[in-house]
């Protein structure tokens, strides 16, 4: 017949049993993970700064190579009064190829090209611009005379009125003249094509949300060569304190102090716990204009890991590649899992000492019951043997 404290026991087993089945069970009823695929292509956010350089709006969508610009305020008129215009390139001079001393003259080529139905008679001017607050957003001025990085007036432009036949491409030419007393550093302009009228016998109405509030253009950028400051510093770069899962989010700031625009190439690497480097994050280039700051953000697209990591963020820019470095720490640690681990461990552990103990208590019970049942036939024995003393007498 079992003991009490054989069934309680017994009983115990069971629900450290029970409770390991079910931590078990949490620990893999974890949120499926997507894991997203890596880009082998540069984000279409690179060109974003340059790209707003129409706050008309219209934007320049495509790189810096000839390729056409679609603007984005399509027209929601009739087909006979859309007019759509490419400005080809969208930007020119943004590797510093457009390069001189003061006095000196630059001359470039520009195209325009209309994919209407109707031909088109379309204005060319130059016009400088602002960055917004954003540092992004560049937004078209006529005043001039407190911009230090204005270059419109230096620029001639011929001819400045074209009639242009449909799916047909003009080409202009700009004259790019540096006054004696020029600013060493980066000067910046738009060239603006709007469209003032459709010909074929057909008006645009004066009500028409179409082509008149369209416009494209190229971005210019001339640095005037000289003694140039430049200097940039990287502020703000942090990740998330505790991450579970990735990809892990990573952001910061570059700061333009320079007397020219920038295009900082950069590179991130991480390091785990014993300095050892686990990865490198390739981070997208965008233009910082002088003055400004620019937001820049990342992933690193890892899922899983274990305990902290530093990572680190190294800068190159200018024309003498200047190094800028800066470091942040975080910790990538599924949390919950570990947590779910640990707890199963434990209870294994508490459930093998449980086990144990009570094979040892079974053990010693044992070998009491058969000292008794020893001491139980050495005093039989001894009792026979009294009884045959006695007889014998």
């Amino acid at each position: 017949m079992k003991t009490a404290q054989q069934l309680s026991s017994k009983k115990l087993t069971s629900v450290f049993v029970a409770s390991a089945v079910l931590f078990t069970g949490l620990a893999f009823r974890l949120p499926s993970l997507e894991i997203p695929s890596v880009l082998a292509q540069v984000p279409e956010e690179m060109f974003i700064q340059d790209d707003k350089a129409l706050p008309m709006p219209t934007l320049l969508e495509e790189p810096a190579t000839e390729t056409e610009i679609a603007p984005l305020n399509e027209s929601k008129t009739t087909a006979q009064t859309q007019v759509t215009l490419t400005a080809i390139p969208p930007r020119i001079g943004e590797d510093n190829s457009l390069k001189a001393l003061p006095g000196e003259k630059l001359q470039v080529q520009l195209r325009v090209r209309n994919l209407s139905e109707k031909t088109v008679n379309v204005t060319t001017r130059a016009q400088d611009f602002i960055l917004s607050s954003d540092g992004e957003t560049p937004i078209a001025i006529d005043d001039v005379s407190s911009n230090r990085w204005s270059l419109a007036s230096w620029l001639t432009i011929a001819p400045t009125e074209n009639t242009i036949e449909p799916n047909q491409t003009i080409g202009l030419n700009v004259l790019i003249e540096i006054p004696e007393d020029a600013l060493p550093g980066g000067h910046y302009a738009m060239v603006l094509h709007q469209p003032s009228q459709l010909t074929n016998d057909f008006e645009l109405q004066e009500d028409s949300q179409s082509a008149v509030n369209q416009r494209v253009g190229t971005l210019i950028y001339v640095i005037v060569d000289g003694d140039i400051n430049e200097e940039a510093y990287i502020r703000n770069f942090s990740f998330p304190t505790f991450t579970e899962y990735g990809p892990v989010p990573f952001s910061y700031t570059i700061e333009n102090n320079s007397d020219v625009h920038i295009v900082p190439q950069m590179n991130v690497e991480v390091f785990n716990l014993l300095n050892k480097k686990v990865d490198d994050i390739q981070v997208g280039s965008k233009n910082v204009f002088p003055l400004t700051s620019r937001d820049f953000e990342g992933k690193w697209q890892r899922i899983w890991g274990f305990g902290p990591y530093t990572a680190k963020l190294t800068m190159s820019y200018g024309s003498s590649g200047s190094i800028v470095v800066a470091s942040s720490k975080f910790w990538l640690l599924p949390i919950k899992l570990v947590i779910a681990i640990l707890t199963t461990l434990l209870i294994l552990v508490v459930l093998a000492l449980s086990i144990k103990k009570h094979l040892n208590h079974r053990r010693d019970m044992d070998r009491k019951r058969i000292a008794e049942l020893e001491n139980q036939i050495k005093n039989s024995s001894s009792k026979e043997s009294d009884q045959d003393d006695t007889l014998q007498l």
